[in-house]
């Protein structure tokens, strides 16, 4: 029972009381009297808790079969992430297949529900409602545990081929301003740098991107060889780095005054206090970064 409610975030008190009481598994004995617990049952009390988690009551699940419990947890889970974002009501059927998708390990859908969703949204309903929400979904459920880096990597790389594509289809104005993008040493997850190369892109900036885990001093002299305008950094994880106070302080000091530092990332309020130390603005979502790229491209 202690592993099993490591695995699903249920207390042991929970365990018992879903069991007695709704019959949701029903585990073996050990011949010591200890509850035996199969991979199924470990799966099915995920759903269940992922129900409960997106406001379901659990007396209402409970009698659910797998399948349809499995429907029911992504469809609620993918109209929690959309409400977090613009662009909620058209971008919500293309997230839930994505999110689909990836939970069923199914490269083609999950290519095919992106390249749809491509055609027929704008590319803001595209990054903020579908891609954004996707990557963030997938990257708690990795660290989590309830998705496994087999799934991480399947979205990470169908994710990646997309953003990469839509970067290279705008062609910025003569003299538009430059952005160079990558991830701080020791950041490896190069998705949020991929949407805000994206972001960029479409909003007419000259992007430089430069893929992730990248040292302060070589940022530094990229950026002065392209002059960019602003240098934007997407950290992730891990977010207790004890280098990352270091790098962010080179590169400030490296860096022309005049070159701004944005960062964004779910891993931000970690190293806020490095942040304020060099200046760097600290945003949240891509709506606040767009923002932040017009106010900066006017100034």
């Amino acid at each position: 029972m202690r592993l099993v409610s490591e695995r699903t975030g249920l207390s042991p008190d929970v365990l018992r009381a879903w069991e007695r009481r709704y019959g949701v598994v029903a585990p073996g004995r050990s011949p010591g009297g200890q509850r035996w617990y199969t991979a199924s049952d470990v799966a099915r009390l995920r759903l269940l808790a992922r129900a409960v988690e997106a406001g379901r009551n659990i007396a209402s699940v409970a009698h659910l079969a797998d399948d349809a419990l499995t429907q029911l947890v992504r469809g609620e889970e993918a109209a929690a992430l959309a409400r977090q974002t613009p662009h909620a009501f058209a971008a919500q059927p293309y997230l839930a297949d994505a999110l689909a998708a990836v939970e069923s390990l199914d490269g083609t859908a999950l290519e095919t529900t992106l390249r749809t969703a491509t055609l027929r949204l704008s590319t803001d309903e595209l990054l903020d409602g579908v891609i954004a929400p996707l990557v963030r979904s997938t990257g708690d459920r990795w660290h989590d545990g309830t998705l496994s880096p087999a799934h991480e990597h399947l979205a990470t790389a169908a994710v990646r081929r997309l953003l990469g594509w839509l970067t290279d289809q705008y062609a910025p104005a003569p003299g538009a301003p430059a952005l160079l993008v990558t991830t701080p040493a020791g950041q490896w997850h190069e998705l949020g740098a991929a949407l805000v190369a994206a972001t960029a892109a479409a909003a007419g900036w000259q992007v430089v991107y430069l893929g992730p885990n990248l040292p302060a001093s070589d940022i530094a002299d990229a950026a002065a060889v392209r002059r960019v305008r602003a240098v934007a950094l997407s950290v992730v994880f891990p977010e207790d780095d004890p280098l990352m106070d270091g790098e962010l302080k080179a590169l400030r000091a490296a860096l022309p005054a005049e070159v701004r530092v944005v960062v964004g990332g779910r891993a931000v309020p970690a190293y806020q206090p490095s942040l304020d130390a060099i200046g760097a603005t600290a945003v949240h979502d891509l709506p606040s970064l767009r923002i932040w790229l017009v106010e900066l491209a006017t100034s």
